[in-house]
């Protein structure tokens, strides 16, 4: 594979520039076209099968906004509109299942919350457990996941760093529940797949981006073809990303690198972003779906890219500690994309 230093400098500057605008701070604006559009062009790039123009949408501000529930089902291999009509039946039998049932405590919508491209998908709690309660259905007679009680302890504490507001407790439990059962579902229908600390925070994403009935195939796909090296018996494949890594910087700033590397042999403080896809770090909702954007419609070794890019461009603030002898300066190298 051919490296170009101006590749990681365009990668950097990627990762400023969403920084910038997702946190509301300074940014040139997009053309109204672009914003009014931007749904319509999504749709017309998967239509043509246009890798290079969603590539294009998804380094905007704002990344495929709205348009996220149509572009990561395709980017993941999921046909959209089939997944959707297969369900359909099903669904309008569980909804009047529901309606005779009346029951209270999956009653609720996320149409009260405030406006963002995470909430426009009008999930509803009530979608989100009947698409759960019949994938386990179907998975009832599967044996148990060896992993299953450590998805309970993380998922209790699930819908933390990226916090659905303006709910109720009861309602947030209900979430976590969701998600809990999400989890199982891939791990016992895929039972070689193991769990690690961190996969619900990249499943939390999908969680509160994308319609319930694509939550399910997104997750499991995600799991076979992104998470793969995540999601064995150990932890060798992440030791090897950490390693292309650290040849990178070696390429792109070998003065640097040798720094760095001077204070820890392998990036282990890279370990966390890519073990994740970034989701245990990055600290707001909007900015993790933007570079989700990104990642999804690049092969699975953007992330690493993704990773050096940050790296560097915390170069000057990175060496600064290494002036004053800060030893938390590896810490320091964690995904924070603000000033």
């Amino acid at each position: 594979m051919e490296l170009r230093t101006h590749d990681f400098t365009k990668y950097s500057r990627l990762n400023d520039e969403a920084g910038k605008h997702l946190a509301n701070q300074s940014r040139e604006k997009e053309p109204t076209c672009q914003l009014d559009n931007r749904e319509e062009l999504v749709r017309k790039a998967i239509r043509d099968n246009d890798i290079l123009k969603l590539r294009e949408i998804s380094v905007l501000p704002g990344g495929f906004n709205a348009a996220r529930k149509q572009a990561w089902p395709y980017l993941l291999g999921i046909d959209y509109e089939e997944v959707l009509a297969s369900t359909e039946d099903l669904s309008n039998q569980d909804e009047a299942s529901e309606e005779q049932a009346n029951s209270p405590q999956l009653s609720g919508s996320y149409a009260s919350l405030p406006s963002s491209d995470a909430l426009s998908a009008s999930l509803d709690v009530s979608d989100i457990s009947r698409e759960t309660s019949r994938f386990l259905r179907d998975g009832e007679n599967l044996p148990a996941h060896p992993d299953e009680h450590q998805v309970q302890l993380d998922t209790d504490r699930s819908f933390v760093l990226y916090p659905v507001e303006s709910r109720s407790m009861v309602q947030r439990k209900h979430l976590q529940d969701d998600l809990h059962d999400v989890i199982l579902g891939v791990l016992r229908k895929r039972s070689t797949l193991r769990y690690f600390q961190g996969y619900h925070d990249i499943i939390s994403v999908l969680f509160l981006s994308l319609p319930a009935k694509l939550v399910l195939p997104c997750a499991e796909k995600l799991s076979l073809h992104r998470l793969r090296d995540s999601m064995g018996h150990g932890l060798e494949p992440l030791i090897g990303q950490l390693r292309v890594l650290k040849r990178l910087l070696r390429l792109i700033d070998p003065e640097y690198a040798a720094m760095l590397e001077k204070n820890s042999a392998i990036p282990y403080y890279a370990l966390s972003n890519l073990l994740t896809l970034f989701a245990h770090d990055v600290p707001t909702l909007p900015l993790i779906q933007h570079i989700y954007d990104w990642l999804f419609c690049r092969e699975p070794v953007a992330s690493i890219w993704l990773a050096a890019a940050i790296i560097l461009h915390k170069k000057e603030e990175v060496l600064e500690l290494e002036k004053e002898g800060d030893e938390a300066m590896g810490m320091n190298l964690n995904m924070n994309l603000y000033p």
